[in-house]
């Protein structure tokens, strides 16, 4: 896929389905590609377990319920009216 400078998505290839609707797009960084990061910086399983094992994850805000729901609410309807 190919992205314009003005959001349009262009697939490179033939596509089995028409593209239309919207879509999440998550850029990746290869880290071999990176050699100011240092492999020890790289997000990894273990380090996510060691965040949800801290006292400073214990010690984290924490929302309520309904808040957070509105607040999706909020964006969903937000997105909709673009």
């Amino acid at each position: 896929m190919e992205i314009d400078s003005s959001g349009h998505v262009r697939a490179l290839e033939p596509l089995p389905f028409v593209l239309r609707g919207r879509a999440y797009l998550t850029m990746l960084s290869d880290p071999d590609e990176r050699p100011d990061v240092a492999p020890a910086a790289s997000p990894t399983a273990a380090r996510a377990l060691e965040l949800l094992a801290s006292p400073r994850f214990a010690r984290r805000p924490q929302a309520a319920p309904e808040e957070v729901r509105q607040r999706i609410d909020t964006l969903r309807n937000d997105w909709d009216d673009r």
